[in-house]
């Protein structure tokens, strides 16, 4: 798979040659000075923020969010990573979901942190109406490309119950929980079973959507839910 990925983005490079987000310069989509200026953000509790360089949530804080590590390589408030994200999601640069795998899998090596071999990497589900309109899922291909460099199964297996308001333009935690409240399913439930499950995907802001679909995922068998996104804001 991964040399699927690689082959491919050889083919594009010849036709549309990458650009920095950043700088501008040819090459790559984030090139060794950009990114050597791009510092990474210590893992801390995704409820409390506090620093704990393992990303495991505190033990209240983990209860209220249903997740057992959170990981965000990225502060959102970056304004080099809020244009790589918003290139990828918004423009549809398809191929940026490659360097922020890279990203991803950077961080984790870092901070020597270890995703069990057996975990299943499920990305965030958009609704049909919304994938439609925006032409992919990016947390879908995110976890693809990541799971080919970390040689982990992506499973698809949660489902958008109906479509949801962007949370972004939501100005309280109480008002995100409430539009993700039952907005997920698991048809599938024997595929998760006893496993270790990691949510992938852009960004998380108060986490509400990564918590109401950690607590579907843990009422559906799952036995450890982790969360990756690649910025918190």
């Amino acid at each position: 798979m991964e040399s699927f990925f690689r082959l491919r983005s050889w083919c594009l490079d010849l036709l549309f040659p990458k650009a920095c987000v950043g700088c501008g310069r040819e090459g790559a989509f984030l090139c060794g000075r950009c990114r050597e200026g791009t510092l990474f953000s210590a893992p801390s509790c995704l409820v409390c923020n506090l620093r704990n360089f393992t990303g495991i949530l505190c033990g209240s804080c983990a209860e209220r969010v249903h997740l057992r590590r959170f990981l965000a390589p990225f502060s959102y408030r970056n304004p080099l990573i809020r244009e790589l994200i918003h290139t990828y999601k918004y423009e549809g640069v398809r191929e940026l979901a490659g360097t922020l795998a890279d990203e991803v899998q950077r961080f984790l090596t870092f901070y020597g942190i270890r995703i069990a071999p057996g975990a299943l990497l499920v990305p965030i589900p958009l609704h049909r109406s919304r994938e439609r309109e925006r032409g992919f899922n990016q947390a879908a291909l995110l976890a693809a490309n990541l799971g080919a460099r970390l040689g982990l199964r992506v499973l698809p297996v949660l489902e958008r119950n109906r479509a949801t308001e962007q949370q972004i333009d939501m100005d309280s935690y109480a008002k995100r929980r409430q539009n993700v409240r039952y907005a997920f399913r698991v048809p599938d439930t024997a595929a998760i079973a006893g496993k270790p499950v990691v949510l992938i995907d852009d960004v998380a802001t108060s986490g509400a959507t990564l918590s109401e679909a950690a607590a579907v995922l843990r009422e559906a068998g799952a036995r450890t839910v982790w969360a990756i996104v690649i910025a918190k804001g």
